[in-house]
């Protein structure tokens, strides 16, 4: 069990089909086998239209995505001048999630596999990225791949087969 606090919001139009559980269960899973599980994080379920002025504010990408990773310590890191209770809560927080229901839904049909399952992939990835995994190069991404496979298993999602052979990412 992980001490991580997990923080979930889900669009209320996406309420009935997304789950908190599989969230969270993805989220510590992954903190737990990067042996982080001290560290809490948010994640945030969206419409593509939000994750769309995300993606162009933050990546210069105009266009929605399936999972956008926000770490707390990317542009500002803790300092000695800060107040200590003010440094520890920064140093326990990881960062945020965002997550597009419509599109992770697209998705879990084209790779045909559940919406638990898709979700629960974005959770991972998106939580490797925040502990500092990346697919930026080939060495780099056969480890991300590697520890997200070595997660999913961990979570017993047996239909991502596909999906982790053919990644968009």
């Amino acid at each position: 069990m992980t001490n991580a606090q997990i923080l979930i919001q889900i669009d209320e139009r996406f309420q009935a089909c997304v789950e908190d559980a599989w969230l969270a269960a993805a989220a510590r899973a992954t903190l737990r086998a990067c042996e982080r599980d001290e560290l809490s994080l948010s994640i945030q379920v969206v419409d593509d239209d939000e994750m769309r002025r995300y993606n162009r504010i933050y990546r210069q990408q105009d266009a929605p995505t399936d999972v956008l990773s926000f770490a707390v310590q990317e542009g500002s890191p803790i300092s000695s001048e800060m107040p200590d209770t003010l440094a520890a809560e920064l140093a326990s927080e990881l960062g945020d999630l965002l997550l597009a229901f419509p599109y992770a839904s697209r998705q879990s049909e084209r790779y045909g596999h559940s919406l638990a399952a898709e979700m629960q992939l974005l959770v991972v990835h998106g939580t490797l990225h925040l502990l500092g995994f990346d697919h930026d190069t080939p060495v780099r991404q056969t480890e991300m791949w590697y520890k997200q496979s070595e997660i999913l298993s961990s979570l017993t999602v047996d239909d991502l087969t596909p999906r982790l052979t053919t990644p968009d990412w």
